[in-house]
């Protein structure tokens, strides 16, 4: 497994050895996590994903009281199966604004926010000592949320104070903000201001068009080739990578083709140091609507892809992109 720690090691060489492979666990129905944990270590995930809200972890203002205290309980998890992770702070989750209320409406480049988020980090990264972190993403995809240059301007100085502060905490760990693929594509220059303050780029790549049509399962070859002239110095995670096996266009053959292609495409690309196929398994129809609704989008083909990018089917049956990676 390659480790934070000789990650940069391994970097140094345009020949890296594989991507490393990270799958995101989902349960299927009935399913514990634990049990999904071991399908997708089976499978050759070396590495998974956390995603952290800080509206949940800070849901009455300052102070750190989380419903659920995820970065304690992927400490305590993770370390123990072998598995690093990748980890984003959602500060922006696409279309949402997810920091905590009080910070609302602020500039983000506010000393108010910027300060109130380096105590975030340090709260976050203190419960996670044990954690073997491979990478940091300061937000998500956040081009479906920052809309004009001055915004991405005070979003890149956001970006750059929670560098600073993760220099310091976790020292040596690629740090950058996640960007759609085909934010990337349309419009590199728009996203220069964050690449310039970001030890790596950090992608979602879901091949679909403006309609949430997929595009063939063989695009992935040119894609990952045009994203690695975007920004030559620096290196590449797919921190998000899917396809869908049902709806609109899309079939499991051709979900398993894409998966074979993006593989395969990925090692060849010089610099992918990263792929986190998403995810382990479909969710249920009323999962999919509900999820769909959070984008605000009642979309017929966007309801199909997000109900259907799983490696295995809800009741948990593998599809043929699962045996892609391991082979029955």
């Amino acid at each position: 497994m390659i480790r934070a720690a000789c990650l940069a090691l391994v970097l140094a060489s345009p020949l890296t050895a594989q991507p490393v492979l990270s799958i995101d666990i989902t349960q299927s129905q009935g399913e514990d996590f634990g049990t999904a944990m071991a399908v997708a270590l089976e499978a050759g995930a070396e590495a998974t994903s956390l995603s952290l809200f800080w509206d949940d972890l800070e849901p009455n203002g300052p102070g750190y009281a989380p419903k659920n205290d995820w970065p304690t309980i992927a400490n305590a998890v993770y370390p123990g199966q072998g598995l690093s992770l990748t980890l984003t702070f959602s500060v922006i989750d696409t279309l949402a604004d997810r920091r905590r209320a009080d910070l609302k409406g602020l500039a983000w480049d506010d000393p108010r926010v910027t300060s109130a988020f380096a105590a975030h980090l340090r709260d976050v990264l203190g419960r996670m000592p044990d954690a073997d972190i491979l990478a940091i993403a300061i937000g998500n995809e956040v081009d479906g949320h920052l809309q004009t240059p001055q915004e991405i301007a005070g979003f890149a100085r956001f970006l750059a104070a929670a560098r600073a502060e993760l220099a310091r905490l976790r020292p040596g760990v690629p740090v950058g903000t996640k960007l759609t693929h085909g934010a990337i594509a349309g419009n590199a220059g728009l996203w220069q201001p964050l690449l310039v303050r970001s030890s790596a780029l950090m992608v979602t790549y879901y091949p679909l068009d403006a309609g949430f049509v997929a595009r063939g399962p063989g695009v992935a070859s040119a894609d990952l080739s045009a994203l690695a002239a975007v920004a030559p110095e620096l290196p590449i995670y797919l921190l998000e990578a899917g396809y869908p096996s049902a709806g609109c266009s899309a079939s499991e053959a051709d979900q398993a083709a894409f998966v074979q292609n993006l593989m395969a495409s990925a090692a060849a690309t010089p610099r992918i140091a990263l792929v986190s196929l998403t995810w382990l398994s479909d969710m249920a129809p009323h999962e999919a609507e509900a999820l769909a609704a959070y984008y605000g989008l009642s979309n017929r083909c966007f309801i199909a892809y997000l109900g259907s990018i799983g490696l295995r089917r809800a009741n948990g049956t593998a599809k043929p992109a699962f045996d892609v990676l391991s082979p029955p």
